[in-house]
């Protein structure tokens, strides 16, 4: 009898390990979502200004610019983080938009990247341009991963939602 009631709660104990240790399977490096989307919401947000900032400091960081470029890196992307507002603006103020209004929209976002790039190119020197089409390219192919094998929609079918929101209101409770 005693060796009966010892494997059953070794069995339990067992049993509610596993259950425990399945629940707290996160990845250590990957915020939670609640956390990207309040970081998204502060960068909606901002200013032109401050976006600007923010999207320099990160550049110079990654790729070790000189105080020189640095400074004409600000100015470059100011000015397309006003040229962005001013684009949002106009296009804000039709509201129901036909297929022409949106993809001369989508082109003008292009061509003002392009603009961009071109810039970037001169102030960066050929290494430091190299590094940012590299990271670049790793954030494309993130992207792209993230998203294989899912079609539109098809993650609310599966019920992934759901638990990432329950996810969320463990963090939070």
């Amino acid at each position: 009898m005693k060796k009966l009631i010892a494997a059953f709660s070794l069995g339990i104990l067992v049993a509610g390990s596993s259950a425990y240790a399945q629940t707290t399977t996160k990845q250590q490096d990957q915020k939670p979502r609640s956390e990207m989307r309040g970081a998204m919401k502060d960068r909606a947000q901002k200013s032109p200004e401050g976006m600007a900032q923010m999207k320099t400091d990160r550049m110079a960081q990654k790729l070790e610019l000189s105080a020189s470029q640095k400074n004409q890196l600000q100015e470059l992307n100011m000015r397309q983080a006003q040229e962005m507002k001013t684009m949002r603006e106009s296009h804000k103020a039709t509201r129901e938009k036909t297929a022409e209004q949106r993809t001369q929209m989508k082109e003008d976002r292009k061509a003002n990247h392009e603009k961009w790039q071109t810039e970037l190119k001169s102030i960066l020197s050929a290494e430091q341009y190299a590094k940012y089409e590299a990271d670049h390219e790793q954030m494309k192919q993130k992207r792209v991963d993230g998203r294989k094998g899912m079609k539109p929609g098809e993650h609310k079918q599966s019920g992934e939602h759901k638990k990432r929101g329950e996810f969320r209101k463990q963090q939070q409770g």
